[in-house]
Order: structure tokens, then C-alpha cells, then sequence
């Protein structure tokens, strides 16, 4: 048992991972609520993903639960990389414009996600090469996205700017975590450290899906 102070941490991750549900919840139903404020430009997108999250993870928790096997087949194929590559369409294309960036980002992804699932036996220190190489890719477009926010005047304006939210969210959820999963065997040796970085792996995740809400509540699609 791993305490923190006398909270046991197990007790944190259970109510972590049950809360998850309800942020994607409450993050569908704002971008439902503020489908017309953003329905005439791109943003749309946006809110349609959110929505789609919150009905697949719907269906895992309901419809897979007792299929272990066929559930991570279903998160590693068809989710994550449906995530990854709207998220690559969402930043590279969108709003850094940078359409070759897009292109190659797509290629590179989808060659690791099919030479995974047709040559590479599960790894013993990274938890998935498609899974790292997917979060490195988004890294390079996350730095150019600060650094696009930075040197224009959208940074003046950081609080209407939905791409600062999301930009938030992404860089703590799926860089924030990225060595959790680059080095997953290797913290996986010593539980301690495994259970307070899935912890945070929750937390981190739960955020994310409120800034995500807080970009349709605050934030003006033309900015």
C-alpha cells in the first residue's frame, strides 16, 4: 500500500480515473451547448471530436469491459490514432497552416501504427513505440504552436484564443505523460514511482478535458 500523508494513493487513482468520465461529460455537453458559436469556422471539428470521445469511451466502459483483449485492440488501433491525427489536422494544418508538416506527421504515424501491429511483439521497456513517436510528433507541433502564440499578438489576447487552451491541455496531458509511456518498463520496476505517475496521469487527463471545455466557454473561434 502507497500512502500520501495517510491518503492511500489507490484511493486517489479510483477517484481520478471515475471522475475522467465526468469531465469528458461536461466537456461534450459545453461543446454541445456552444456548437453554434463555433459551428461556421473549423472549430466545429473541434467540438464534434470532443463529443465522439466521450461516446467511444462510453462504449468501452459499456460495451468492452469484459473483453480485455479486444478493448486494447480498440484503443490502440482505432482511438489513439484517430486522436493523434486529429490532433495533427487540428495543429499542423489548421493553425499553424503548415501542410507538409500535416502530411509527413500522418505518414510517419501511420508507418509505426502498421509496422506495430504487423512486425513488433509488445516492448519490454516502452509501453508502445506508435504511442511515443505519435506524442514526439505532437511535441514539434505544440513548440510551434507556443512559439507561433508568442511572436504574434494572439498572446495578447491569450484569454478569447481557443488554441491556448487546447494547447494547454495537450502539453500536459500527452507530453506531461510522454515518459510515463517512453519509460514505462523501467518505472514499472518500482510501484511507487508507477502509482503516483498514474495519478497524475489521471489528474493530468481530467484537466485537460476542462481546459478543452474552458476553450469553448472563453475562448473566440476567429482568434
Amino acid at each position: 500500500m502507497v500512502l500520501i500523508g495517510k491518503i492511500d494513493i489507490h484511493d486517489i487513482q479510483n477517484v481520478l480515473y471515475h471522475s475522467v468520465g465526468a469531465t469528458e461529460f461536461l466537456c461534450a455537453l459545453v461543446a454541445s451547448l456552444y456548437f453554434k458559436k463555433v459551428k461556421g469556422t473549423y472549430w466545429k471539428w473541434f467540438a464534434i471530436y470532443v463529443i465522439l470521445i466521450f461516446i467511444l469511451e462510453v462504449i468501452s466502459i459499456f460495451g468492452l469491459d469484459n473483453y480485455p483483449e479486444i478493448r486494447k485492440f480498440y484503443y490502440d488501433f482505432f482511438v489513439i490514432p484517430g486522436e493523434f491525427l486529429f490532433l495533427y489536422w487540428l495543429y499542423a494544418y489548421k493553425s499553424l497552416q503548415l501542410k507538409k508538416l500535416f502530411v509527413a506527421s500522418c505518414f510517419i504515424y501511420l508507418i509505426t501504427l502498421v509496422a506495430y501491429l504487423f512486425f513488433f511483439k509488445e516492448p519490454t521497456l516502452v509501453f508502445s513505440i506508435t504511442y511515443v513517436v505519435g506524442n514526439l510528433l505532437l511535441l514539434i507541433m505544440v513548440c510551434l504552436e507556443f512559439y507561433n502564440q508568442v511572436q504574434t499578438d494572439k498572446i495578447l489576447q491569450f484569454k478569447k484564443n481557443m488554441m491556448f487552451y487546447v494547447n494547454a491541455g495537450v502539453v500536459l496531458f500527452y507530453i506531461g505523460t510522454l515518459p510515463f509511456f517512453t519509460f514505462y518498463g523501467l518505472i514499472l520496476k518500482d510501484m511507487a514511482i508507477w502509482n503516483n505517475y498514474y495519478a497524475f496521469f489521471m489528474l493530468v487527463n481530467n484537466v485537460m478535458y476542462l481546459l478543452f471545455a474552458a476553450a469553448f466557454i472563453w475562448g473566440e473561434p476567429n482568434i
